[in-house]
């Protein structure tokens, strides 16, 4: 049976998004990355679901080649614009498409992996693991199994799912929260994970 989906305006969220300030995960990914230097060129970072661009521009401006993905066609001209400023790389693809990633020394997703269909999302985890270089740091928000939308279309995780999805890195930070809050939409049940990790 067809799990209900949450009425969800991606185009909507991803224009009121405009004016907010960097997300303190990327801010924290981005010191952990420029630990580990490169010798041969700048380094590489990857955004799964970049939106209107705020962590891409970030990122970009501290000394990142970035590569965005978005299935929203709304965020590809104001992309496109960055682009043509900054070294970043825009995609417009269904993360559950996704078949390739560039090798990355940050792998970056804000509050937008839960959105992936279950069935899709094992085979996204395996390429974003395959696609980090050593010392490479993996930064992302995932949705707990007691999250308010829990049930609908995505993937919804618990704390022993999300350590089994980090097996083999090495976990800087897992953040399990819990609360009652707001969202783009209205009120709402948060369960979530904050996961920054890196690769030996």
């Amino acid at each position: 049976m067809q799990r209900r989906s949450s009425n969800r305006d991606f185009s909507a969220y991803n224009v009121a998004q405009q004016a907010r300030p960097v997300r303190p995960l990327a801010r924290r990914a981005a010191e952990l990355a420029a630990e580990c230097s490169r010798t041969d060129g700048p380094a590489t970072a990857v955004e799964l679901g970049c939106g209107i661009g705020v962590e891409a521009r970030f990122l970009a401006e501290s000394g990142f080649t970035v590569h965005t993905v978005d299935r929203d066609a709304s965020v590809e001209r104001p992309m496109a614009a960055l682009s043509a400023q900054l070294p970043i790389h825009h995609t417009s693809v269904d993360l559950a498409q996704l078949r390739e990633l560039p090798p990355a020394d940050l792998l970056l997703s804000c509050a937008t992996l839960p959105f992936v269909p279950q069935p899709a999302f094992g085979a996204l985890w395996s390429r974003m693991r395959a696609a980090l270089r050593p010392c490479g740091i993996l930064a992302v928000d995932l949705f707990g199994d007691r999250d308010g939308w829990a049930g609908t279309v995505g993937t919804y995780l618990s704390h022993g799912d999300v350590e089994g999805l980090l097996d083999g890195l090495e976990i800087l930070e897992l953040t399990e929260d819990e609360r009652d809050g707001r969202s783009f939409s209205g009120p709402k049940h948060w369960h979530t994970f904050r996961v920054i990790a890196r690769r030996p």
